[in-house]
């Protein structure tokens, strides 16, 4: 008979990462604990334009698996001129990659 010693020790999994990733350029400063922390970001848009997005505003981040891979998801906002973008930033430690996906609203 099994008490639940031992059970669930894995780590947990969120499945698969959902909307359109895109690949980043980000500045990141790095914590004496190893914490990651945002700063700025380079994307292209549909027209091959370089933008810069700075002044990010991280409101949640949490370590998580997507499909066995470890990633930090940051979700955040920043503004460029009137409007303020949200987004969610997923950093791979593994291969010290950034992605975004932008929040449609």
């Amino acid at each position: 008979m099994s008490m639940g010693i031992g059970i669930n020790t894995q780590k947990p999994e969120e499945g698969q990462l959902t909307g359109k990733l895109e690949d980043i350029a980000c500045m990141a400063w790095f914590t004496s604990q190893g914490k990651a922390v945002p700063k700025l970001i380079k994307f292209r848009d549909e027209d091959g334009q370089i933008h810069s997005l700075g002044q990010i505003r991280v409101l949640t981040q949490e370590r998580k698996y997507y499909c066995g891979i470890p990633i930090r998801e940051y979700r955040c906002t920043a503004a460029l001129g009137n409007r303020e973008y949200g987004f969610r930033l997923y950093y791979y430690p593994e291969t010290n990659r950034w992605k975004i996906c932008w929040e449609r609203g």
